[in-house]
């Protein structure tokens, strides 16, 4: 049976795992293998593009977002990460954002926004929803999940390249590209996260070499993919 749907993959891990009394926690294994690929993939697939249209500066990011690639003006300049503290020093009073020890953090002041063209950004936690005094009807996305700044403050529209988590595979979304290109993966990772249930299970350890050597491959099949033979090429004057 292919190997490219939950159903398919539930049945597969119930036939390797062999124990009928744990069948109802297979949906649970796989749950937990995508949070751990999600954090040990960053492969091209799970990369995507995103506009995010910015009040005074500050956007919500998407809900699938793990981790930036890169981040540019719609218009085209590139803007530069800073740490947070280290951006909360050069630009906190433009959006009344003070460091930890000078107080609580990420209030906002209404009026102290700076003007120009944004250079920089970082990346913040959730900010409370009452501390933005502006319309923000804008986003779509809610205001519980990690912020982009930008210095100074600024009214636009960003491009993010991302990578996000691995699709959760649902009732709805029986298959996602990982589980079609790399079902192998999948399976493994899933198989692994049964450990606490099936105990001294000598088919563990196989199970584990398995899943490394599949993620092995699969990574340097896409850094081939990504760079292939490209060299290392100097911009601008050398000395």
């Amino acid at each position: 049976m292919p190997l490219d749907s939950l159903d398919a993959l539930v049945g597969t891990i119930g036939a390797y795992i062999e124990r009928a009394d744990i069948d109802f926690y297979i949906p649970t294994f796989i749950e937990l293998a995508e949070k751990r690929l999600t954090r040990r993939l960053g492969l091209a697939e799970n990369e995507v593009q995103a506009r995010l249209d910015l009040v005074a500066g500050r956007a919500p990011l998407p809900n699938d977002y793990a981790a930036w690639r890169s981040v540019n003006a719609d218009a085209g300049w590139p803007l530069e990460y800073v740490p947070p503290h280290h951006f909360l020093r050069a630009y906190g009073s433009g959006y009344g954002l003070r460091s930890r020890a000078q107080g609580d953090g990420y209030d906002y002041v209404a009026n102290g926004a700076c003007g120009g063209r944004s250079r920089a950004f970082t990346i913040l936690g959730s900010i409370p929803f009452d501390d933005i005094d502006l319309d923000v009807s804008i986003w779509n996305a809610g205001l519980d999940q990690q912020f982009i700044l930008t210095g100074p403050a600024w009214s636009g529209r960003l491009s993010l390249v991302y990578r996000q988590g691995i699709p959760p595979l649902t009732a709805d979304n029986p298959a996602n590209w990982l589980l079609r290109k790399n079902p192998d993966v999948y399976l493994y990772a899933s198989l692994v996260e049964a450990e606490s249930f099936l105990g001294a299970d000598p088919r563990i350890p196989l199970w584990r070499t398995m899943l490394e050597e599949a993620i092995s491959d699969v990574q340097s099949l896409d850094r081939e993919a990504r760079w292939g033979r490209s060299r290392v090429v100097t911009l601008g004057a050398t000395p």
